[in-house]
């Protein structure tokens, strides 16, 4: 066979694929020593931060409401009325009782039904006041409780967030088993689909030489 056929049928020929060897060379000397154990450390306190993630709170997607917080704000301050009030009422139950007695005014009349009615009526408005005030603050309880469980949440869920960052901050020089088959195989396919093309080349150009030999031949013959 001549040289010329034999270059024809020669996948992969230095002229060719000089350039790919070279650089297949120079990325095969190249020290990546250094580099590529930062990596693995890199990769592996990845894998290590990944395991606490089982440990950690969750996202939260639901914040709780200061319902709680509301009703037992309400509870003490309307407690705390309460018990201020009620030895100030008896007192004054008592200091009234007398007064009427001393004034003449008998136990069960109507002048001492309806003084003791009047005094009744003013300590239940205190009291209303009081129930007010605690729904008051049972308000003020419930913003604050809410708002107190919203920013927990946030907080959570930013901290959380963050760690799975630098998990992925850590991953990001690392190459997944997955994607380094795929490399492979898009790296080989290519340069198989060129030998079949350099391949076929040669054979048109075998071809095509075969076809102007015979040509020449013939016109030789005759």
């Amino acid at each position: 066979m001549s040289k010329s056929i034999g270059r024809m049928f020669s996948p992969g020929s230095t002229s060719n694929y000089g350039y790919e060897n070279n650089y297949q060379n120079y990325l095969r000397n190249y020290n990546t020593y250094n580099y590529d154990e930062a990596a693995n450390n890199m990769a592996a306190t990845a894998h290590n931060m990944s395991q606490n993630l089982d440990t950690m709170p969750n996202y939260q997607f639901n914040v709780e409401s200061g319902d709680a917080a509301r009703q037992r704000a309400e509870n003490a301050t309307y407690q705390a009325y309460v018990d201020k009030l009620t030895p100030v009422y008896q007192q004054q139950t008592a200091d009234l009782n007398n007064y009427l007695i001393n004034q003449g005014i008998p136990v069960g009349s109507e002048a001492y039904n309806r003084a003791m009615q009047n005094l009744q009526n003013n300590q239940n408005d205190a009291l209303n006041q009081a129930a007010y005030q605690s729904v008051l603050n049972g308000q003020d309880a419930y913003a604050q409780a809410f708002a107190d469980n919203l920013r927990a949440a946030q907080f959570n869920n930013n901290a959380r967030q963050s760690y799975i960052d630098q998990i992925r901050t850590l991953l990001g020089n690392s190459v997944s088993g997955y994607e380094n088959m795929a490399n492979l195989y898009n790296v080989q396919n290519g340069v198989q689909a060129r030998q079949r093309a350099d391949t076929q080349q040669g054979m048109d150009n075998f071809n095509s030489f075969l076809g102007s030999f015979m040509s020449g031949l013939g016109k030789t013959l005759i």
